[in-house]
């Protein structure tokens, strides 16, 4: 009876030792942001992510492609999709739905949606549509959201298979931004200079944000 007694005594400690780690564990929402504030994230490849997390890209989003992956050590992985798996377009800017795993590859769902705190990206412009691309072939892709040019894109590169050429987005464009009084304003760009200046500037805000 003491030896049980002895035994009970040693392992009740290590039972609430155990609860207090669980009990402590973040929530998605506090892990997702978590990941969003670490500051020593590391750009990795496909290759490096669990083949859990993988999965379920492939299942949720098979027609989409990472982009880009890091890795906040100890936390978890963001990730970052698009449209197409060798050509990045203009209008996969207004893409905001970075992926968050585990270490170990669970998906972590926030219960706060798009709007919700724990996204890394807010857009500080969006393109008036339709927009139109331009072919290598010299024929015209117009939509009136980026899905829809993005599923024409895809049919016209299944027929021009062998193609690798990018498509150029046809100018004048506007785009809808905001002004300091957060009022939404349109912005009409010339050129691609114009487009990459104004990406360039949204980044920066991103940064310091």
């Amino acid at each position: 009876m003491k030896k049980y007694l002895l035994l009970f005594a040693l392992i009740c400690p290590l039972l609430f030792i155990s609860c207090d780690i669980e009990g402590d564990e973040m929530s998605d929402d506090e892990l997702i942001q978590a990941i969003i504030d670490s500051e020593n994230k590391i750009l990795i490849s496909k290759s490096d992510l669990p083949s859990s997390a993988i999965s379920s890209i492939n299942f949720e989003m098979p027609n989409d492609f990472i982009d880009e992956a890091t890795l906040a050590p100890e936390l978890g992985y963001e990730i970052e999709m698009k449209s197409f798996d060798f050509i990045k377009l203009e209008i996969e800017y207004e893409r905001n739905d970075e992926l968050y795993f585990t270490t170990k590859g669970r998906k972590l769902n926030s219960s706060k949606g798009k709007k919700g705190k724990g996204k890394r990206k807010g857009l500080c412009f969006k393109f008036e549509y339709p927009l139109s691309y331009s072919m290598p072939d010299g024929s015209i892709i117009s939509g009136n959201d980026r899905k829809e040019i993005c599923i024409a894109m895809k049919s016209w590169y299944v027929i021009n298979e062998k193609t690798r050429t990018k498509p150029q987005l046809v100018f004048p464009i506007t785009i809808l931004t905001f002004d300091d009084d957060k009022s939404i304003v349109k912005k009409k760009l010339e050129s691609q200079e114009e487009l990459k200046s104004a990406m360039a500037s949204c980044k920066g805000e991103r940064k310091k944000n």
